[in-house]
């Protein structure tokens, strides 16, 4: 894991690189907050050890303004300092920092803090996986099921639309064969009118379907149930009549 040790103070900063590396992790160190922030805008790291008294920008401004930069909020921060006071511990806390460690500091208990919160850090990058895992299965479970809507829906036109539909064609091409005597054409033009009447109500019926209200159609496949739908406005035809 990626640390990054900020001091004005190069000895102060060579001991807590060793204690990085003692670890088993990567150091970068920083002589100044402005360079450590030019760096974070390209790469955050893992952990952030911080002095707070340095020249230009102090390390609590550092610390805010890093926990500013998106994803920067995840990144825990220890505060190395001179500084015991209650005030400036509270202060830099309330700025963003994970933990407050006064000089001159133990080397064990810098190694074991720090070990603290890289762990805490590896916790929050699984949970961030595992929840990226969990959102492309949401995603593809949405893609599924629209899917089989549409498929569903399509299946139901085919088959309720397709029969009235392909009557009205043949029917069409017995108007080209008769005359306009012929005792067939009312008969032909009454069956291509019953038919578009039919096709208007499945359209009807289609608006007020419902998704979960599917019958098996054709083995394994399912198309969307009309029949509630047809029933009603059968009634309501009859009732118009």
């Amino acid at each position: 894991m990626q640390v990054y040790v900020v001091d004005d103070d190069s000895d102060i900063r060579s001991i807590v690189a060793s204690a990085v590396e003692l670890l088993g992790h990567a150091p970068s160190e920083f002589a100044n907050g402005q360079s450590v922030l030019d760096q974070c805008a390209e790469a955050l790291p893992d952990l952030l050890v911080l002095d707070v008294m340095m020249p230009g920008m102090d390390g609590n401004a550092v610390c805010r303004a890093v926990k500013e930069i998106e994803g920067g909020e995840l990144v825990p921060v220890i505060m190395l300092t001179a500084r015991d006071s209650l005030k400036d511990k509270v202060s830099s806390l309330d700025g963003g920092a994970d933990d407050y460690l006064t000089k001159p500091f133990h080397y064990q208990e810098l190694i074991a803090r720090m070990k603290a919160l890289l762990r805490i850090r590896e916790l929050h990058q699984k949970l961030q996986e595992k929840n990226q895992q969990l959102q492309l299965m949401q995603d593809k479970l949405v893609e599924q099921e629209r899917q089989s809507a549409v498929g569903e829906l399509a299946g139901t036109a085919a088959h309720e639309l397709g029969q009235p539909l392909s009557a009205i064609i043949l029917n069409c091409h017995l108007l080209s064969t008769v005359g306009p005597q012929d005792q067939k054409l009312k008969a032909i033009v009454q069956s291509i009118q019953d038919d578009a009447h039919k096709m208007d109500n499945l359209i009807q019926a289609l608006q007020g379907a419902k998704a979960n209200q599917t019958v098996t159609y054709h083995g394994s496949n399912k198309i969307i149930s009309l029949k509630e739908k047809d029933s009603e406005l059968e009634k309501l035809n009859n009732s118009e009549d």
